[in-house]
């Protein structure tokens, strides 16, 4: 690894692990706007169900984005909007406002930050054998957020409120990742990442019949249970572990959230280096699998332990999931058009997150439970496990961009 490889690495991670705050401030505050609101939390949950479809809608934008100006400046775009959106925030709350300010502007920051563009500047930078590894360490960012900010949400929690949270999480996307950003774009600026005139062209013209294709729909299909188990703990698993445990509530969901965040590192690592050995497919199922039985568990936890045992299962595939996807839609596609095809594979992904939201909200309205929306999440989960068996049949063709049945 070079000096710029490096220094992409380490910039990458510090993103990933800021832009956690997003959706991590979010869930821990969830209960505390959802009363801010005073709306029913089927209604509330709409926040997080229209964050969730707009990172749908703007992925594959971001993917454009990052195919026409490269990663570096859609990252950067992302950055800028995310200092806006949490100033506002910080200094006034409304139900519809919030809905349009994390709803929408929040959804296009997260998704400019993290998974389509990072994806793109390691496929532009790193060689083959190493981009497994490389997207693996920048999305540990994630990973290290779980285990050191969502206990500090926990306790900043008891004594701080949404907007002065909202205003500390502003101010450091202002002082150290817009910095970070821009070293970023000066390191790895527009040039780097333009292509062939020609080359481009032909592929704008014919990238969207790829979508018919069925490795596409197989991969998008599957990738629906992963956005529909992140959302899940994204939005429903504090809720259900602090009406679940009651006074131990706070050491519940800060221990258990610590605990996945340093399974998610170790499985992101670990995932990396598996799939210079194993077909990326087995891997998948194998991931769905994992995140099926993890669910089973939590759906019975009634102790601490039991929950740190899902914690460790899920947290293990949290991000392998998104890192063989990505993978997989290289070899499929190649990276000349990978940002597009990443992009509406996560719009796919999306539309699962606010299904997931959505359903999580009103069934507890109607039933007082999270039961029926983990149950649905664990079907998603299997449904990604046959789906990955059924890719394990197909091959890429690197030459003309698609895959087809081996």
């Amino acid at each position: 690894m070079n000096k710029k490889q490096a220094l992409a690495v380490l910039i990458g991670i510090l993103i990933t692990f800021w832009a956690s705050s997003i959706k991590g401030s979010y869930q821990v505050y969830f209960l505390d706007l959802l009363q801010m609101s005073n709306v029913s939390r089927g209604q509330f949950a709409l926040s997080s169900s229209i964050f969730g479809l707009a990172i749908g809608v703007f992925s594959p934008i971001v993917g454009w984005l990052s195919d026409r100006v490269g990663p570096a400046l859609t990252i950067l775009s992302g950055v800028l909007v995310a200092c806006f959106t949490f100033s506002l925030m910080g200094l006034m709350f409304h139900f519809w406002l919030f809905v349009v300010l994390f709803g929408v502007l929040a959804s296009y920051a997260l998704c400019a930050m993290t998974f389509v563009p990072l994806a793109l500047l390691v496929d532009h930078i790193f060689a083959s054998k190493h981009k497994g590894m490389a997207y693996a360490a920048i999305t540990n960012g994630t990973a290290i957020g779980f285990m050191v900010l969502s206990p500090l949400w926990v306790w900043l929690h008891n004594f701080m409120t949404w907007q002065a949270l909202s205003g500390l999480i502003a101010a450091v996307f202002v002082l150290v990742i817009l910095p970070a950003s821009i070293a970023l774009c000066m390191a790895f600026p527009k040039r780097i990442f333009q292509q062939s005139g020609e080359r481009v062209l032909v592929q704008d013209r014919s990238w969207l019949s790829l979508l018919k294709q069925p490795v596409f729909l197989l991969l998008a299909l599957s990738f629906g249970g992963c956005g529909a188990s992140m959302a899940y703990i994204d939005v429903h698993l504090v809720p259900l572990l602090q009406e679940r445990f009651v006074e131990g509530a706070p050491a519940v969901v800060a221990t258990s959230l610590s605990v996945l965040g340093a399974a998610e590192l170790v499985g992101a690592f670990l995932v990396g280096y598996l799939l210079r050995f194993s077909p990326a497919a087995l891997m998948l199922a194998a991931l769905y699998g994992m995140r099926a039985l993890s669910l089973l568990v939590l759906l019975n936890a009634e102790t601490m332990e039991a929950v740190l045992v899902f914690a460790v299962v899920f947290g293990l595939s949290y991000m392998g999931t998104v890192i063989v996807t990505s993978l997989m839609c290289l070899q499929a596609y190649g990276a000349q058009i990978k940002g597009k095809i990443f992009g509406c594979l996560f719009s796919v992904h999306q539309v699962f997150v606010f299904a997931t939201i959505w359903l999580g909200g009103v069934s507890y309205d109607v039933t007082g439970s999270y039961q029926w929306i983990t149950y649905f999440t664990i079907g998603l989960s299997c449904l990604s496990v046959v789906i990955g068996l059924l890719l394990w049949g197909f091959k890429p063709h690197h030459d003309d961009g698609c895959a087809v049945m081996a």
